[in-house]
């Protein structure tokens, strides 16, 4: 049985291109904006069952997946690719480890997302970044939103590894125009690794640092970010109310 696809169809391939593989929250949010998230369950089924979508739940355990069954994860199938002029992806988008550092970015941007929702940022954009055959990646993403009327403009990292490269590659993701660097990292211990391996580096001035956790419980805007030395960083605090953050989702919005 064929279907008539339409435009809606044609967004969820752009994401799911863009991001490599996402849960269906992610295209929820994603695909909806500063709206509320919209149901697309239905339609992300039917193009699975017509070949448009693969699907399979997630290998492992999920830290910030709160519910008993392994969630869903989907990606693009060879003949949306075909349909659409996509090259196939060069990784294996099977691998647990590769779809973990993918969803953990795609969750940073919901997250944002979900700032915005909450009046907490505007003039929200985010760019995910690749590498390609002439340019490397030096950033998974790039963000410019405003936080009570103050522009910023930052490369986001998820979960790096602590080496030379790293240095490296927030250099020149500042040469290439972000005014700073996010780190996020999956707990505290790597956090620390990390800030260790910064806080002596040509960059440590240009680097703030956050966990998965934290985010969740407190959102983007509300989280206390750290410097390379392990200090408060004041990102945000003097352009927003100091209440608590409220979120209106549950466990970690996935």
């Amino acid at each position: 049985m064929a279907i008539q696809l339409n435009e809606r169809d044609h967004l969820i391939f752009k994401l799911i291109d863009e991001h490599q593989v996402l849960l269906e929250k992610h295209i929820s949010w994603f695909i909806s904006g500063d709206d509320k998230p919209v149901l697309i369950r239905d339609r992300l089924r039917k193009l699975f069952y017509l070949d448009y979508l693969l699907c399979h739940r997630h290998g492992t355990k999920l830290p910030w997946w709160t519910t008993p069954t392994k969630p869903l994860v989907y990606m693009l199938a060879p003949l949306t690719r075909s349909i659409s002029g996509l090259k196939d992806e060069e990784i294996d988008l099977f691998d647990s480890d590769v779809q973990r550092h993918l969803l953990e970015v795609a969750n940073l941007r919901m997250m944002h997302l979900i700032g915005v929702k909450e009046n907490e940022i505007s003039d929200f954009t985010w760019t995910t970044c690749k590498a390609t055959e002439t340019t490397a990646k030096h950033v998974d993403a790039t963000v410019k939103f405003k936080v009570g009327g103050t522009a910023h403009n930052f490369g986001i990292i998820n979960h790096p590894t602590a080496n030379a490269e790293l240095v490296s590659n927030i250099e020149s993701a500042i040469k290439a125009g972000v005014d700073s660097v996010l780190i996020v990292a999956r707990d505290e211990a790597h956090q620390a690794t990390v800030q260790a391996l910064l806080a002596t580096s040509s960059v440590s001035k240009k680097v703030f640092f956050s966990t998965h956790h934290e985010l969740y419980k407190t959102g983007i805007v509300k989280s206390i970010w750290q410097t390379a030395d392990q200090r408060a960083a004041d990102l945000f605090s003097s352009n927003v109310v100091a209440a608590a953050w409220a979120p209106t989702f549950t466990a970690v919005a996935i």
